[in-house]
């Protein structure tokens, strides 16, 4: 027998075992019932037995009243919309200031005392539904802009473009492996086509300084930006960049990777580790007043990265078996080379890289370089000693001391390390 058919038969043996008014004659019933089914007795004495009708709820009555409700729901709203154990130790004093402006019943007033936490929860369970506030957490709005931001693979036209113009932006952290507080971020923007790259510091990756810093690029970088991509954070979904792109270049896409997915934004990433790693360290950098001095650091490297040292493109990717066999150009070029060989670059921009050719030279940037990393060297070993001195006042135990002087030590060594170790190279 199918379900259907099961379903139907089942009905109508119900009706006929409840029209039986003898024993015997419901025992026959059964015994038709139970060969044709194959279920045991007992259970088809349950299955064709009259169903019984919901019956009144046990327990004790719950006291609640249509008035004391409404009591209730006025001093919730009254209260921010607090939950219920936040809410029973203030409700008397709420019936206080409430009582003031309006009447209250004191049969309404009693009953509100009365409840527990888990009452009152309970009670507004209806509310808050109908409210939206049963769920207190703020909804972030980083999901919505996310969602309007399209996936770089659905805009791209390949993995490497070779025309200028298709960027990728990250951050990096110069936090010292810990991010409690504030410290010195920078913004790494990059040309996938050409390795044009830029690196500015600004602090908490707030949105005025990424968001001024990102527009600073696409307007004065030496050719048409068409498309720049960015990881999911929050620094670069937000809205006000989205109000700054629609207003003022409304012709460049923004775009976005995909969760998870590191080698979507693999080309900045690269720089990440190559120009901003190898620049600043890994050690952290809180104050906001080097900022002035990193940047002009960071004008230096971006002239001699890009004007004077040549980068090897990848050209095709590959795998063979278990290995990856990757194509690099013959001939190294220096991105500024790559801008002047290009076709979809204008000659006013050419004329800018020319003019830039014209106005550095390589000897006396990388001398500036070695002088500017030297301070930003003084300047965090200065504040590092500082620090230290001021937290040997406030500890007066010598075991704790010791410990805090050689942290200490081991953190101004791995934040300079990298920074003395530029102008030795540099030099």
């Amino acid at each position: 027998m199918s379900y259907d058919e099961k379903k139907q038969h089942v009905a109508v043996m119900r009706r006929r075992y409840a029209g039986m008014t003898t024993k015997k004659a419901r025992s026959r019933v059964l015994d038709g019932f139970c060969e044709l089914t194959g279920l045991s007795r007992k259970h088809a004495i349950r299955t064709l037995r009259k169903r019984k009708t919901g019956s009144k709820k046990r327990g004790r009555p719950s006291g609640e009243t249509t008035e004391g409700t409404q009591l209730l729901v006025k001093l919730w709203k009254l209260s921010d919309m607090l939950c219920g154990k936040l809410l029973k130790p203030v409700i008397p004093t709420y019936l206080d200031c409430l009582k003031a402006y309006e009447p209250i019943s004191p049969s309404a007033r009693d009953e509100v005392i009365r409840m527990s936490a888990s009452t009152i929860d309970r009670r507004l369970r209806k509310v808050k539904v109908r409210t939206g506030s049963l769920n207190r957490r703020r909804v972030s709005s980083l999901k919505a802009h996310r969602q309007e931001v399209p996936l770089k693979i659905d805009i791209w036209p390949d993995q490497y473009p070779k025309r200028p113009g298709w960027v990728e932006v990250d951050t990096v952290a110069h936090c010292g492996g810990s991010m409690k507080g504030s410290c010195v971020w920078s913004l790494t923007i990059t040309d996938v086509g050409t390795g044009w790259t830029r690196i500015r510091c600004v602090w908490n990756k707030g949105a005025v300084g990424v968001c001024g810093q990102i527009m600073a690029f696409i307007f004065e970088c030496p050719f048409d930006v068409i498309a720049i991509n960015s990881d999911n954070g929050g620094e670069f979904i937000n809205g006000h960049l989205k109000r700054e792109f629609s207003e003022y270049i409304p012709d460049v896409t923004r775009t976005r990777s995909r969760s998870y997915k590191k080698n979507d934004n693999a080309h900045v990433e690269q720089k990440n580790g190559v120009q901003v790693r190898q620049l600043f360290g890994y050690g952290r950098i809180d104050d906001e007043s080097l900022i002035p001095l990193m940047n002009e650091i960071c004008v230096i490297q971006e002239l001699l990265k890009n004007l004077y040292t040549p980068t090897m493109r990848l050209i095709s990717k590959r795998r063979d078996g278990s290995r990856y066999i990757k194509q690099y150009e013959k001939h190294p070029m220096t991105p500024a080379q790559r801008l002047l060989a290009s076709e979809d670059v204008s000659e006013e921009n050419k004329d800018k890289i020319r003019q830039m050719l014209k106005e550095n030279n390589v000897c006396e940037l990388r001398s500036r370089m070695n002088w500017k990393l030297r301070k930003l060297a003084v300047a965090l070993t200065k504040r590092s000693e500082d620090q230290s001195s001021a937290s040997k006042s406030f500890t007066s135990n010598k075991s704790t001391k010791s410990c805090c002087k050689g942290t200490r030590k081991q953190s101004n060594s791995g934040r300079n390390e990298i920074l003395t170790t530029n102008c030795a190279r540099n030099e």
